[in-house]
């Protein structure tokens, strides 16, 4: 009977992960056979009014450009203060859990709420700028959540030796906490990016239009985003997609991937230094 359960259980703990192994490759092999064959460099860089999708494609660049560059910052700056500088109190743990909770609000809320506040309240309208703000208001938890976690799991022996030197505080938390965290703060700001990558709802309502000739010249214009673009193409053309949907599908996923990469290379040199 021993000896039963002991092959038992390796075969049953490995069939979840075989499922999810095989659900991840028929995503990637139903939307990249699709697409493979209606990607092109003519569809790349054609502009939307000739069928291509260009403007869609760079405003989803500046979409995630813009909200990682304002995000990135004010994420880290406030765990480094939770940590770092808050003192321990009940009102601090209560500020780290309502951070927590707000990683998990739907992002039709933010999209709601962006446009009643950033579009309409602070009149900045349908734009370049409502879009950022809004997609920050949904990083930011995730970042925060993931940065106060990465540096809670510096050793406390490493500020001590710092601070026994005679570094001041801030020297300490600049050349010692923040480079042994990198690995996690790279981390949650690559998840942080990753869920907005292929966000729709949140931009819906404060940034992004179907169709427009040319770029943005300036933050207050609205933008084209491959999601947004896409969700038209999908109510627009109901069970008969075919080519540029999947084309464009196969962007978003590769986006998505590659920006997984990238946290892995950051976490394995941030390893080998340290």
């Amino acid at each position: 009977m021993r000896r039963l359960d002991e092959k038992l259980i390796p075969v049953l703990l490995s069939t979840p992960v075989a499922v999810l192994i095989l659900c991840l490759l028929w995503i990637v092999v139903s939307i990249g056979g699709e697409g493979i064959q209606a990607l092109n460099w003519s569809l790349l860089t054609s502009s939307v009014l000739e069928g291509g999708i260009f403007e869609s494609m760079v405003g989803t660049l500046y979409m995630l450009g813009g909200a990682v560059a304002l995000a990135t910052p004010l994420g880290v700056a406030t765990a480094v203060y939770l940590v770092e500088y808050a003192a321990e109190s009940r009102l601090n743990h209560l500020i780290i859990q309502a951070v927590n909770n707000l990683a998990g609000v739907p992002s039709i809320i933010f999209g709601l709420f962006g446009y009643a506040f950033f579009c309409r309240f602070l009149g900045l309208g349908v734009s370049l700028l409502s879009g950022w703000l809004t997609l920050v208001c949904m990083i930011l938890p995730i970042i925060v959540s993931g940065s106060v976690e990465a540096i809670s799991m510096v050793p406390t022996s490493f500020r001590e030796a710092a601070l026994a030197l005679g570094a001041p505080k801030w020297r300490v938390v600049k050349d010692v906490v923040l480079p042994a965290a990198a690995p996690g703060l790279a981390t949650s700001v690559i998840l942080g990016v990753g869920r907005v990558a292929g966000e729709t709802a949140a931009i819906l309502f404060t940034s992004s239009v179907y169709l427009m000739r040319g770029l943005p010249s300036t933050v207050l214009e609205p933008v084209m985003t491959l999601t947004y673009h896409l969700f038209v193409l999908l109510v627009a053309t109901p069970g008969g997609m075919t080519g540029k949907p999947f084309a464009m599908a196969l962007l978003l996923l590769g986006l998505v991937v590659s920006l997984n990469v990238l946290a892995y290379i950051i976490r394995v040199y941030y390893r080998r230094r340290w």
